[in-house]
């Protein structure tokens, strides 16, 4: 059975009494999204975790920490005391209950939509588009990829292979997508239709795929690789060997302007042949001579902490793919590492939209933390070094493409 609200306020100050963080967290599962309240309680959790952090990194003593964390308790408290029936969620199972007891209607919203409601962003006219899911800037990063894509288009190079070594916290596989994205934006309708590019079933997300390859060797790999494009493509002829066979296979796509794809490789899967295996794959394409479609390789290479301090085994793998845009002549690029993304670029991307004020989006970026009890450092690097993983920003990202594309009658009008 649900619990009464005077109820569910004693919970409240016990937890408040007990450990200030879980406190924190009930009133985030607690108070509806839509309760004025909210702003007020992202607004002590930061306190919170500032000073929490800051005694961590011996910045504040303890007693200094305790005077933070008594202000925030004591406020928390007092709004406590001041929540109406109407401040909290209703419960799911029992809306009979919910009504006797005069709770709110239930909502859709979550507590970044109400935030989203207070910027001063035309919801119904901004101009989002699937591109917004992975486009953060990471200006230095892509102007490389994008002066490498812009040089090998004018030299008539027809296979680009692109790496990109980063944390799976910098979603490499995400950069990959918006380059091909933004290559898509660029084209005219006919051109759009000459790319082929793989996408997600019931959506327009681009498909990442794992690299075919075969623990037992090179050779088990490259014939891994042949059917791969047998597939994918639907040619299904005996040649012989698999180089020409894979010449043939792309020869048969004339029809195409450009063919993209995305294969990742997780540095916990490499094996000691793989240099030699992708360095294959860029000579056996690049030797095409015949006429055939632009085809884009990208390679999001997984190497967990690379921004920070991975370890050895794991560093030597970035080195290895490093190597393969080294050597002279290369048709590859290497980006490597990608590094969380500085929150002012998240308030850049905010801005185009028509929101300038940099605390509102700080808002949004503590309260996208906080979703996840396990984010602790990641909220102290927010705080600390004014970074975001680029895991957390298209979470963000995810929930404005979701409120701006639902209909508009659900979204209140802008409050300041």
């Amino acid at each position: 059975m649900s619990k009464s609200p005077a109820n569910i306020k004693s919970e409240l100050r016990a937890a408040l009494g007990r450990d200030l963080g879980e406190a924190l967290q009930a009133l985030l599962e607690k108070v509806s999204p839509d309760s004025p309240r909210m702003r007020d309680i992202i607004h002590q959790s930061g306190r919170y975790y500032n000073a929490k952090i800051d005694f961590q990194n011996g910045l504040v003593s303890a007693a200094d920490r305790d005077l933070v964390f008594n202000q925030v308790r004591d406020a928390l408290l007092d709004m406590v005391a001041y929540l109406t029936d109407v401040d909290f969620k209703q419960p799911t199972t029992d809306t009979t209950l919910a009504a006797s007891l005069g709770l709110a209607a239930p909502t859709a919203q979550s507590p970044l939509h109400i935030l989203f409601t207070r910027l001063k962003v035309d919801w119904k006219n901004v101009p989002l588009s699937q591109l917004h899911l992975v486009n953060c800037d990471r200006t230095a990063e892509f102007r490389t990829l994008k002066r490498a894509l812009r040089d090998r288009g004018t030299q008539g190079e027809r296979f680009q292979f692109y790496f990109i070594n980063a944390c799976p916290m910098q979603r490499p596989q995400s950069f990959a997508e918006r380059t091909i994205l933004e290559l898509l934006h660029n084209l005219d309708e006919e051109e759009a239709q000459a790319m082929l590019v793989r996408r997600l079933p019931h959506t327009q997300r681009l498909k990442v795929e794992e690299l075919p390859f075969d623990f037992m060797g090179l050779v088990a790999s490259k014939k891994r690789l042949a059917r791969y494009f047998a597939e994918r493509f639907d040619f299904h002829e005996r040649i012989e060997p698999v180089e020409d066979f894979l010449r043939a296979c792309i020869g048969k796509m004339k029809g195409y302007r450009y063919i993209a794809f995305i294969f990742r490789i997780d540095a916990n899967d490499w094996e000691p042949f793989f240099p030699e295996y992708l360095q294959w794959v860029m000579d056996t394409f690049s030797s095409i001579s015949e006429e055939c479609p632009t085809c884009l390789f990208f390679f999001p290479v997984w190497v967990r902490n690379l921004h920070d301090a991975p370890p050895q085994a794991l560093r030597e793998v970035a080195d290895a793919v490093a190597q393969l845009g080294e050597t002279q002549n290369a048709v590859s690029t290497v980006i490597s590492p990608l590094t969380p993304v500085p929150k002012d670029q998240v308030g850049d991307w905010f801005v185009e939209f028509g929101e300038p004020d940099a605390a509102k989006v700080d808002e949004l970026i503590l309260l996208t933390l906080q979703r996840e009890k396990s984010a602790l450092a990641r909220v102290d690097r927010f705080l600390q070094q004014a970074q975001v993983d680029m895991y957390d920003v298209e979470a963000l990202q995810e929930a404005v493409y979701e409120f701006a594309t639902t209909p508009p009658k659900t979204h209140p009008e802008h409050r300041d």
